[in-house]
């Protein structure tokens, strides 16, 4: 079934706490609480990467992504409704890969965001062909080492970095993106830490990403 995400009620400076999540890295696991200007915010950037891939009014949007993921993934979700699109909502976990393998059969997938190696790995499980699986997405936004997998299956993915509380975009040519109006990146010993420019529900100060890379003059990141 595929849903149409509502828009949020809450304005662009309003501060109350909307949603639980979680923050996971390969250091820490702790609570992620935002508000409504954090979806706000992290929405306005979702819509301009969703542009670069191609998303537009009616363009069908396959999300992947876990519970715990949910305050990190739900203004991305909003930023798809802003451009009048739809999304397509499957968990990111080895039983429901079917189900994203379904949507991707029977739906005009413009993008499938989100895929991991969870996905992958389920589909191996249920036997599916996982190229021609993928074959009919317009764009594919995978992270882990779901990226690799698939560009050895002969696509070229976009690659989506998880910083903890917010996303970074490599694209197929090689060009990164993250929010540089919201998060600041900096590189400390080889890892990249990340710092909210802006009041947040959750403050974060040079949280450790355990992502080893660097960030140039201009701000952007490279991945190691």
């Amino acid at each position: 079934m595929n849903v149409a995400a509502k828009p949020i009620t809450g304005s662009a400076t309003d501060e109350r706490v909307m949603m639980y999540g979680c923050i996971r890295t390969s250091h820490a696991v702790t609570s992620y609480p935002i508000s409504f200007r954090d979806v706000h915010a992290d929405a306005l950037f979702g819509m301009k990467m969703f542009q670069k891939m191609g998303v537009e009014a009616g363009s069908m949007v396959l999300f992947t992504s876990g519970s715990s993921e949910y305050a990190q993934f739900w203004p991305y979700e909003i930023s798809v409704a802003n451009l009048e699109g739809c999304v397509a909502i499957a968990e990111n976990f080895i039983f429901d890969a079917g189900r994203a393998e379904m949507f991707m059969r029977r739906l005009s997938i413009k993008v499938a965001f989100g895929i991991t190696d969870a996905i992958l790995d389920g589909m191996a499980a249920m036997n599916l062909d996982v190229a021609k699986a993928f074959q009919p997405a317009g764009s594919i936004c995978a992270r882990d080492g779901a990226a690799d997998r698939l560009k050895e299956l002969g696509f070229a993915p976009w690659r989506m970095v998880s910083f903890g509380p917010a996303f970074g975009f490599v694209s197929p040519d090689g060009e990164t993106f993250h929010d540089q109006d919201q998060w600041l990146l900096e590189a400390v010993g080889g890892e990249l830490l990340i710092t909210s420019r802006h009041a947040r529900a959750l403050p974060v100060v040079r949280l450790p990403t355990g992502i080893a890379g660097s960030v140039d003059p201009s701000g952007r990141f490279s991945l190691a």
